[in-house]
């Protein structure tokens, strides 16, 4: 970690709503927890914000006490000029906004999930981090709690045997506003191996919500480099939390803090939600963003490793729309493909 003293300007971009939504269909307050998150590191002034909706704006400047408020995020770029933004918004905008912030100079993007839209974001983004020397991160920072850390090591050295299968379920959520989540963790189970394919099927109606049209109901069936598999149903529970299958033995995942072995030596449960890094995860994203703008590692949230995530949640679509295994990575006229793919799902059940 470096020991610079340097202090960054920060902004929000899409602050959200006051005390949060409903359970599904946008309205949340994830701007609070970056808001909050910025606010809570030393070396971070957080100067500004900007949204759409005045009320929600003036709220957040309120409670933060910013000075700063914009209901284009546009003029904040160009007035500000920060050195860090989240962005909170809907992910339709994603790919607009972190091309427009990277090209006006920031140097740290911190960006919710899901990350993009569409297939043709995913090379969209990765040029302009290229182009700019932007860094981006993603929110999954599920990635830093000490419980999935654990599980990661024990799946794969050798306590359960030969890693076989993650399986999880979302009860009444998506594969993306929700299961990006899971998604992703099941890539950090197996160490971030390639995935070799993948197959989707979702059942999709008339619901809309956080901007796009999402699903009632929707699979995941997917295999990494090295034969481990996972299955993510995104609509129903699957047993209590998250479930590790090894040749010799099983690994439980509760409550994202209690982990569960159980192996030709008996049972074991490790329990972790008093651990000191259970609850601080939103700073260590913070921490490593600044540390690779000061030229340190990439962060396991790093748009490099984040991109491959999205790449896996939008090819499971893309499997539905196509009545057809997708093999990974995507190319040619899928990698192509720019509109968020359930809305195409959801045009042929209309």
């Amino acid at each position: 970690m470096t020991t610079a003293t340097k202090t960054y300007t920060a902004a929000v971009i899409g602050v959200g709503k006051a005390g949060g939504g409903g359970p599904k269909g946008g309205g949340h307050a994830i701007g609070y927890v970056h808001a909050g998150t910025f606010k809570a590191n030393p070396r971070v002034k957080l100067a500004a914000g900007a949204d759409i909706n005045a009320e929600n704006l003036r709220a957040y400047r309120e409670r933060f006490g910013v000075p700063l408020g914009f209901e284009d995020y546009r003029a904040l770029l160009k007035d500000l000029k920060p050195d860090l933004v989240s962005i909170g918004t809907y992910v339709g905008l994603h790919r607009r906004i972190i091309e427009d912030a990277a090209r006006a100079g920031v140097k740290g993007i911190l960006c919710e999930k899901p990350f993009l839209n569409a297939p043709a974001d995913l090379d969209a983004v990765e040029r302009v981090a290229a182009e700019t020397g932007a860094k981006i991160v993603v929110g999954h920072m599920r990635r830093y709690r000490p419980a999935f850390e654990r599980a990661r090591d024990l799946y794969n050295d050798g306590t359960v045997g030969k890693p076989l299968m993650c399986l999880g379920g979302i009860e009444g959520w998506d594969l993306s506003e929700w299961g990006s989540h899971w998604l992703d963790i099941f890539r950090f189970f197996n160490k971030d191996r390639a995935v070799n394919w993948i197959m989707g099927q979702a059942r999709v109606r008339g619901f809309r919500g956080y901007g796009h049209a999402m699903e009632e109901h929707a699979v995941a069936y997917f295999e990494f480099e090295g034969g481990a598999k996972a299955i993510l149903d995104g609509g129903k529970a699957v047993g209590q939390g998250l479930t590790l299958l090894g040749a010799e033995g099983v690994i439980r995942v509760r409550d994202e803090a209690i982990v569960t072995v159980e192996n030709g030596s008996g049972r074991a449960i490790e329990d972790f939600s008093s651990h000191p890094r259970h609850n601080a995860i939103w700073p260590k994203v913070l921490e490593e963003l600044i540390d690779w703008i000061e030229g340190g590692p990439i962060p396991r949230v790093g748009h490099p490793s984040m991109l491959k995530t999205c790449e896996l949640n939008l090819a499971a679509y893309l499997s539905a729309l196509k009545g057809d295994r997708i093999d990974l990575p995507l190319s040619g006229e899928l990698r192509a493909y720019d509109e968020w793919p359930v809305e195409a799902l959801a045009r042929r059940t209309s």
